[in-house]
């Protein structure tokens, strides 16, 4: 009676660990720039596109983010803000969407 009851838990666990669980990642909504002196929000999503960086409406992704934002700080030191660090911020949008906010650190 134990050996069924142990093979049947062990069938059960070999099922389980061949299923696999699919977590879907939030989707970027919005993607803002606030507070950039000198350089417009136009100017640096020129720039993400010349460098085929699509943020809005792709799913989260913290490697794509961190490029975007050493593209803008890139860009800030083309435009005589050389140092000025940028960092991001990130708010949930319920059901399962962000939104993406790109401001200067210092």
């Amino acid at each position: 009676m134990r050996f069924g009851f142990l093979v049947l838990i062990l069938t059960g666990a070999s099922w389980l660990s061949g299923q696999t669980v699919s977590v879907k990642a939030p989707l970027v909504r919005s993607v803002e720039f606030k507070n950039f002196r000198g350089v417009s929000a136009t100017e640096i999503v020129t720039r993400l596109n010349d460098r085929d960086i699509q943020l809005v409406e792709r799913p989260y992704n913290a490697q794509n983010l961190q490029t975007a934002q050493t593209v803008v700080e890139e860009l800030l030191a083309e435009k005589g803000q050389s140092g000025v660090q940028v960092k991001q911020s990130v708010t949930k949008i319920p059901p399962n969407a962000i939104r993406v906010t790109f401001s200067p650190a210092n």
